[in-house]
């Protein structure tokens, strides 16, 4: 009888292993369909050898448990859209993992980073990371200061949250949950990048460049806020449509000219609508829902973008010169009033804040 109950108990404890040994054998085995995909020709052919590590990068958020909230919104963030997107670019011709060797291009993938790209007019296929550049250690100290400041700042964030110190109005708490959002992904892609730079030497790009001085809803989407995902939207949405090719070949987008007014804006909204999924996408896999709240947010964001830049040339507002002074507050001030209708008020509704708030609270003991 003990010797049944001791083989019907390595039984189970096999049969819990399976899962696991199963999933790294499989894991594996989609990485060796991506390594041999950089061998072949961007198309199709490359597209179809990397969907099972697409695959595999959805599915593993699902290995954090739900409890750990920030930690799985961080996973699906990096491994279901921003690791994801890097490849669908890679497919095209496009985006930061083109042209690196094996080391850099596994340490890109992994990482919520890109490669600081040199300002020159050489094509994607030909850019390489900045390396072992004199800007190197330089660059190190920068993003290890970065991390150090908007750590300070996330935990002040998560303290005044936690104990509802500004329990004032709606939009002072999505003033100080913007502030959080911006210093836990300063923390998370300034410190990873302050790793790649040092231990493997490739300089990064800035995800984040002042967001706070943004004069317009262009400048702060497509020059300020969160660079390292608005640049992976630009290479897998906005540069396909505006060039009407969906792999990019050698000089093929200068000879179609330049692109209408109107294909820019098409290409312009369909970004943020891909932005918008994506965002529900990841609060799927922290709330368990999809609301349309987010996917609301940022397609509207993409219209209002489109109308602003259509104000702006327009005659009675061309010679029209408004003073910083007053175009940043109002900047900001509608960001945090559209984002109140569909941005936070999902967050709320479903609990996600206070969960955020006290699983960053107990992570940093406070």
């Amino acid at each position: 009888g003990m010797a049944t109950e001791a083989m019907n108990s390595n039984d189970g404890a096999t049969a819990t292993r399976l899962p696991s040994a199963t999933g790294v054998l499989s894991l594996l085995a989609a990485w060796g369909m991506l390594l041999h995909a950089r061998k072949c020709d961007p198309g199709l052919g490359r597209l179809i050898l990397s969907l099972p590590f697409l695959a595999a990068n959805l599915c593993l958020p699902f290995l954090i448990p739900s409890e750990q909230v920030v930690a799985r919104a961080c996973a699906s963030g990096q491994f279901a859209w921003w690791s994801n997107f890097k490849i669908i670019a890679f497919c095209c011709n496009r985006g930061p993992l083109v042209g690196l060797d094996l080391k850099a291009f596994a340490l890109v993938l992994a990482l919520p980073v890109s490669p600081l790209e040199k300002k020159s007019k050489r094509t994607p296929a030909s850019r390489k990371p900045a390396s072992a550049s004199p800007g190197r250690s330089s660059q190190l100290a920068e993003f290890s200061r970065k991390v150090v400041a908007k750590g300070a700042g996330l935990a002040a964030c998560v303290f005044v949250l936690k104990h509802n110190a500004l329990n004032v109005s709606n939009y002072v708490t999505d003033f100080a949950e913007a502030l959080g959002l911006y210093t836990l992904l300063g923390v998370l892609e300034d410190g990873l990048g302050a790793v790649s730079a040092n231990v493997v030497g490739i300089q990064v790009e800035k995800s984040f460049e002042n967001f706070f001085l943004s004069a317009s809803l262009a400048e702060f989407w497509s020059l300020r806020w969160n660079q390292h995902v608005a640049k992976l939207l630009k290479c897998v949405v906005y540069e396909p449509l505006v060039e009407r090719a969906w792999v990019r070949g050698e000089g093929k987008a200068r000879q179609r000219g330049k692109p209408s007014a109107l294909r820019r804006a098409v290409a312009t909204a369909a970004t943020f609508v891909a932005s918008g999924v994506m965002h529900e996408v990841v609060f799927f896999y922290v709330a368990g829902v999809m609301t349309g709240g987010w996917w609301t947010f940022f397609s509207l964001q993409g219209v209002f973008v489109i109308i602003e830049s259509l104000l702006r040339k327009h005659s009675v507002f061309a010679g029209l010169q408004v003073s910083r002074w007053v175009k940043v507050p109002f900047t900001l001030g509608f960001l945090l009033w559209t984002g109140e209708m569909h941005f936070f008020r999902p967050v709320r509704d479903h609990g996600v804040d206070k969960a955020v708030v006290d699983n960053l609270g107990s992570l940093l003991k406070l």
